[in-house]
């Protein structure tokens, strides 16, 4: 398969920071990031000359909308993105877009980077700054440079734990006797003829409970058998942006 170079770019208050970096990486397709109410916001004159100009360069382009407020949803979006274009080059573009579409940049190439998917992360440096920009102006113009940033990894938990979680939520502050029924239904924990008890509890707490309780993604609240589980609101908001 031929590998494109995909840019992933969120749309705000910038054209040049879009453009340029298409044209200069050659781009072969874009993905615009673009908030639920783009044409009704001030960003609308941004959105259409930033359109206006993919265009023009004859780059394929496709777009994605979600509140630009909310980290969990961007994250979502880039994690579908980023699948969908897993096989290509992929950039990510963090110099356009809100404070909280470059964290969500960032933090996406460090969690779907893999030895499989070649995702990096880019700041656009402008020419000039404008302080008071007025209405359907850039807040900075001009290119100087593209400045690409280092790629740590972070390690996002393995698919069981992720299954493991969503029958938690499920199933919130459930007792270990009602999750083991769920958990060897889904197939989580595999149950031998001659196992006891206390071994599907053992595999419960040593394959599930204690490493997402060692995350922060659950309470275990009580202990031994009697103990309920219940998610945190780390656990939710992980739940938002992985695949279950």
């Amino acid at each position: 398969m031929l590998k494109l170079r995909v840019h992933i770019v969120p749309i705000g208050f910038e054209i040049d920071r879009v453009i340029e970096p298409l044209i200069r990486l050659r781009a072969d397709k874009v993905w615009l990031v673009v908030d639920d109410t783009i044409e009704t916001s001030d960003a609308s004159v941004h959105y259409k000359k930033v359109k206006e100009r993919v265009h023009e360069l004859k780059i394929d382009f496709d777009e994605r909308r979600c509140d630009i407020q909310s980290l969990f949803d961007l994250l979502n979006i880039y994690r579908t993105i980023i699948e969908e274009e897993q096989h290509h080059q992929i950039f990510i573009n963090v110099s356009t877009g809100s404070k909280i579409e470059a964290i969500a940049g960032m933090m996406a190439a460090m969690i779907f980077n893999s030895e499989t998917i070649d995702a990096t992360p880019y700041y656009v440096v402008p020419e000039n700054y404008e302080i008071t920009p007025k209405k359907g102006q850039q807040l900075t113009s001009g290119f100087k440079r593209i400045i690409q940033l280092p790629n740590y990894k972070i390690e996002r938990p393995k698919a069981a734990l992720i299954s493991a979680l969503k029958i938690i939520q499920d199933n919130d502050s459930a007792s270990k006797k009602i999750l083991i029924e769920k958990f060897i239904a889904k197939k989580l924990i595999v149950i031998e003829s001659d196992h006891t008890e206390a071994a599907k509890h053992s595999q419960l707490n040593k394959k599930y409970l204690d490493p997402l309780s060692q995350k922060g993604l659950i309470d275990v609240m009580g202990k031994g058998k009697a103990a309920r589980i219940k998610i945190t609101e780390d656990g939710n908001n992980i739940l938002k942006f992985l695949p279950k």
